[in-house]
């Protein structure tokens, strides 16, 4: 959430947000598309640098230098068993909660770190970062339907569509992961493994387990891990000493790892958002979206007919002038007009509101900007929806803005941060004594599920366990 886009494309991406968690195959993009077609190696290095750029502008990168060479160095080792390789690869570690891996074309390989934090060894580890780099190598991406035939504008939105296979590609990528994994000396049954968990965490987090969504890279985790584990039987692999312990290397990596979301970014408590180390609070309307991500903070409506959302880099000065100064930046490129420019008090800070009208024929938006100079910058809250739904959206859109003001004290304490720890189990302890005995935040079947056990697990003693420690947040920016 710290930079200032284009503001007709974060519209647009928030409603491309909006699409994917409705599971809706819609998005909204800008008017002029940069078309990349996937026929060549060359398109697909060319098309997976936007892509990468996208994602790491709209996701984030995890800035952990350690963490993202740990996952680089499993990444070359596998590399080794990649008879011919066309790209340059680059493995990264995202700033995402959920565990989650894509590839995009030409070799650009992310890893969540709620995917970090799931996996239980570094054979568990390695098979899915396999996984990634078959889909890679094979071209899975140019071979999806239609894909050769159809333009792609490269963003968040066309990206996750890269990212996501049909079955048939799911179940060559897992053959082709556990053959890079057994060459690498890795334990290839870490691909049935980590399904399994995966499985498993999807029923805890929604109680059932459930199809295929549109961002879904994994479909039929239950299935495949069942196949994936009657192929090893057929594999010859010996392990490599030089590993160690999997489990070990793991989980020295990951330990201190945030699990959730980082307070850094900020985090929703309900509809108001809390930012911390920003020093500031926010109310979004209740019942709407709230992504959160590195382009900015704000809120969809659940039909996708309007949106909110807060950005924070326009330089310091007086509102008005960074307002006129936004608007004739954006105004010819977007088809904006001013309906009105006035004065405007929020809480105790003098700001200035825009109200316009942008794009063109048979897609035209209505907008309230509003700017308040805040901490050496001036930061802006735009409520967007068509000219249709203006005088349904348009008037809620600005108790927002209202809302803006500096972190209050209480809320400052509210806001905690929770962390992974390894904890060694003592002789015939169980899940339940071991998280008495270390205060772990963990409910018993998460425990279970990010442990690879069941929930009645007797340890022998020694083993490292995972669980998590919740703490006040102690943010590096002093409160104003």
């Amino acid at each position: 959430m710290n930079t200032h886009p284009n503001w007709f494309r974060i519209a647009g991406f928030f409603l491309a947000i909006a699409a994917a968690l409705s599971f809706s195959a819609c998005s909204s993009t800008p008017k002029k598309k940069k078309r990349t077609i996937l026929m060549t190696e060359y398109d697909d290095v060319r098309a997976g640098e936007q892509g990468a750029a996208s994602v790491a502008a709209q996701i984030g990168i995890m800035p952990d230098k350690a963490l993202n060479d740990y996952v680089n160095k499993i990444g070359r080792r596998l590399l080794l068993g990649v008879p011919r390789r066309s790209f340059r690869y680059k493995f990264s570690v995202v700033d995402q909660t959920e565990p989650n891996a894509f590839a995009l074309p030409g070799g650009h390989i992310f890893i969540s770190r709620g995917l970090l934090a799931l996996a239980n060894n570094e054979d568990e580890l390695a098979c899915v970062i396999g996984h990634e780099i078959t889909h890679a190598n094979q071209r899975h991406s140019a071979l999806q339907q239609g894909l050769a035939k159809r333009g792609l504008a490269i963003g968040y939105m066309q990206a996750s569509r890269m990212a996501s296979y049909s079955r048939e590609m799911e179940r060559a990528a897992d053959r082709g992961g556990q053959i890079l994994c057994a060459a690498a000396g890795y334990n290839p049954m870490g691909m049935s493994t980590f399904l399994r968990s995966l499985d498993q965490n999807q029923r805890l987090e929604l109680g059932y387990i459930r199809g295929p969504g549109f961002l879904d890279s994994h479909p039929g985790a239950s299935e495949r891990a069942a196949a994936n584990a009657a192929r090893v039987g057929e594999m010859r692999w010996k392990p490599d000493p030089r590993h160690g312990d999997t489990r070990a290397s793991l989980l020295e990596q990951t330990a201190g790892l945030v699990v959730g979301h980082r307070p850094e970014s900020g985090v929703f408590a309900g509809n108001l958002f809390l930012h911390p180390d920003m020093d500031f609070q926010l109310h979004f309307p209740t019942g709407w979206l709230t992504p959160n991500t590195t382009v900015a903070v704000g809120a969809i409506e659940p039909r996708q007919e309007a949106v909110v959302f807060l950005t924070a880099d326009l330089p310091e000065g007086d509102p008005r002038v960074v307002a006129e100064d936004w608007f004739e930046d954006n105004r010819e490129a977007q088809n904006m007009k001013i309906v009105k420019s006035e004065p405007v008090k929020i809480g105790h800070i003098d700001g200035w509101r825009l109200r316009i009208t942008a794009g063109g024929r048979g897609a035209r938006t209505s907008a309230y900007v509003t700017f308040i100079p805040f901490h050496e910058a001036t930061w802006s809250i735009s409520g967007v929806t068509s000219t249709f739904k203006e005088k349904t959206y348009l008037d809620r859109t600005l108790l927002v803005p209202r809302s803006f003001r500096p972190l209050g004290a209480e809320n400052r304490k509210s806001i905690r941060s929770t962390h992974l720890e390894v904890v060694t189990a003592r002789p015939g302890e169980s899940l339940v004594e071991i998280s008495k005995r270390t205060g772990n935040a963990w409910n018993l079947p998460t425990t279970a599920v990010y442990n690879g056990v069941f929930v009645h697990h007797q340890f022998k003693g020694g083993e490292m366990v995972k669980i998590i420690k919740s703490r006040h947040y102690i943010s590096p920016v002093p409160a104003s």
